[in-house]
C-alpha cells in the first residue's frame, strides 16, 4: 500500500500543461491529414461500395455500413473534430465524438484494423479527460495556473509505452532471433532506389532491424522514463520511426504520430526549444498547486491500463497458432509480426449435382485489404464462403461447395495450404475456444 500511496502522489505532482497541449496539436494535425486522406482517396467507395461483402466482428454483425452518403458525412464530421482538436475547442467532447466514430468505422469490416488507427483511437478517448485543450488553444484558459496533475501527461505516455511493450513481446520468437524473419523478406522488398535500400538490404542493415528493432522496444519504459537517459536516446527514436516510415509502405502516418509521442516523457523545462520560447512558462516559477488526482482517476487508470495490459495476451490461451491463424491478433499490437508469400489464391464453387466446378473471380467481389487480410485471417476466407453460399442459393443451387485453395510461405518457409483445400469452406464453423481442424497447421 505504501508503493501505492507513492505513485498516487507521484500522479497527483503538478508539471507543465504546455507539453499536453503542444501533443494535442500534433495529434489535432495528423488526424486531420489522416480522414482528408480517407476522403480524397475514396475510402468510403473502396470499402463499401464496390465489395459486396464487408467483414464484421464476431458479436458485432448487427453493426452494418449505412448509405455511402452518410459514411461520407462521418468521414467530414471526423474531419472537423480533429481541426477542432488541433485548435483546442470543445476538444473533450469532440474527441469522443472522434473516437466513437472511428471505432464505428472500423468495426464495419475486419480487414480496416491496423494498430495505428487502434491507437489513434484511444489517444482521442485519452485526451477527452486530459487539460490539453487549455494550453496552446485559441480559447481562453480557465485554470488559475499553467499546472496539471501528472496522471494527465503519464495516461497518454502509458498508452503509446504499450505499443513498444508489446512489440518486443512478439519478437520473441525464434523468426525473430534465428530465422531474422519477417526482417529479410522485409528487407528485400525495399526499392532498389530507396535511399535506404544500401543500409538494409546488406547483412548489416538486416542485424541492425532484428537487434535494435528489439532492444528499443523493450527497453523503451527505462530509456524514455529514466531522466538520465531519455534526452540522449530520442534521436535514436525518431531516427528508428523515420526509417520505418521508408521501409512500411502501409503505415501511414503511424511513424510520426510516434515520434510526436516523444515529448510526453518529458517535462517541459527539459525540451531547449520549448524553454528558449517560453521562457517563463515552468512550475517553478509558477508554484500553483494543481488538482489532486481523486480515488476515482486512480482506480479509472488501474482499470484501463489493466485491460491494456491483460486482453492482448488472450491469443496466447486459445487453441489457435496465435501468429498464423491471427485468432487473438487485432487489438493485441502485434506490428509487423510475420510475412507471407502467396503462390496459389483459389476460390473453387462446385455443384455436387453435376460435378462441374467454376473459379470465382473473387477480386470482382472484395478489395485488395480485403484479399490480403484473407490470406491471414481464416474466419473471413469462412464468411467469403457463406456469402458465396447465399449468392448460389438465389441462382438455384442450394447445395453448392467451396473450396479455397491458399497455398503461402510463413517467414520465409516452404510454401504450404494455409486452409484444406479438401474442406467445404461452406460447412465449416467457427469458435475461439476450439482448434479449427480444417487450418492445416504450420511446419515449423
Amino acid at each position: 500500500m505504501a508503493y501505492l500511496q507513492r505513485f498516487k502522489n507521484w500522479l497527483s505532482e503538478p508539471i507543465n500543461g504546455y507539453v499536453i497541449g503542444l501533443f494535442r496539436v500534433f495529434y489535432g494535425l495528423f488526424m486531420s491529414y489522416e480522414i482528408a486522406n480517407y476522403i480524397f482517396t475514396g475510402m468510403v467507395n473502396a470499402f463499401f461500395v464496390s465489395p459486396k461483402i464487408n467483414f464484421p466482428y464476431e458479436g458485432f454483425e448487427w453493426i452494418q455500413p449505412p448509405p455511402a452518403p452518410i459514411l461520407s458525412a462521418i468521414l467530414y464530421v471526423m474531419l472537423g473534430c480533429a481541426f477542432l482538436i488541433t485548435i483546442g475547442v470543445w476538444m473533450k467532447w469532440v474527441a469522443r465524438l472522434f473516437a466513437g466514430f472511428y471505432l464505428y468505422v472500423l468495426f464495419l469490416d475486419k480487414s480496416l484494423y491496423n494498430n495505428h488507427i487502434y491507437l489513434f483511437i484511444l489517444l482521442a478517448i485519452l485526451l477527452s479527460f486530459t487539460h490539453a485543450d487549455q494550453f496552446a488553444s485559441i480559447r481562453k484558459r480557465k485554470l488559475p495556473g499553467i499546472a496539471v496533475p501528472r496522471w494527465q501527461q503519464f495516461m497518454l505516455g502509458a498508452q503509446v509505452m504499450c505499443v513498444y511493450f508489446f512489440a518486443s513481446l512478439v519478437k520473441m520468437r525464434s523468426d525473430w532471433w534465428v530465422l531474422k524473419q519477417p526482417v529479410s523478406i522485409i528487407s528485400e522488398a525495399i526499392p532498389a532506389d530507396s535511399f535506404l535500400a544500401g543500409l538494409y538490404k546488406s547483412e548489416l542493415g538486416i542485424n541492425l532491424m532484428v537487434y535494435m528493432g528489439f532492444s528499443l522496444d523493450f527497453f523503451a519504459p527505462v530509456l524514455l522514463w529514466y531522466k538520465p537517459l531519455r534526452k540522449w536516446v530520442v534521436i535514436p527514436f525518431a531516427l528508428f520511426h523515420y526509417s520505418n516510415s521508408g521501409i512500411f509502405g502501409d503505415i501511414g502516418i503511424f511513424p510520426f504520430v510516434m515520434m510526436a509521442s516523444l515529448i510526453l516523457y518529458f517535462e517541459l523545462e527539459e525540451i531547449p526549444l520549448l524553454r528558449r520560447f517560453y521562457p517563463n512558462l515552468s512550475t517553478k516559477n509558477n508554484a500553483l498547486p494543481s488538482p489532486a488526482v481523486s480515488k476515482l482517476s486512480v482506480w479509472f487508470l488501474l482499470a484501463y491500463f489493466s485491460f491494456q495490459l491483460l486482453f492482448p495476451l488472450r491469443g496466447l490461451f486459445l487453441p489457435n497458432d496465435l501468429d498464423y491463424t491471427t485468432i487473438g491478433n487485432r487489438f493485441s499490437w502485434r506490428v509487423k509480426a510475420d510475412s507471407r508469400m502467396v503462390s496459389e489464391f483459389k476460390i473453387v464453387m462446385k455443384d455436387p449435382a453435376t460435378g462441374e466446378e467454376v473459379d470465382i473471380n473473387y477480386r470482382t467481389m472484395v478489395n485488395n485489404v480485403q484479399i490480403q487480410s484473407m490470406l491471414y485471417d481464416p474466419r473471413m476466407m469462412m464468411d467469403f464462403a457463406k456469402m458465396m453460399h447465399r449468392e448460389a442459393t438465389k441462382i438455384g443451387v442450394p447445395n453448392a461447395a467451396l473450396y479455397a485453395r491458399i497455398k503461402l510461405s510463413l517467414n520465409g518457409r516452404p510454401p504450404q495450404y494455409f486452409i484444406n483445400p479438401e474442406v467445404d469452406m461452406i460447412k465449416v464453423n467457427y469458435s475461439p475456444f476450439k482448434k479449427l481442424d480444417w487450418v492445416i497447421p504450420v511446419e515449423r
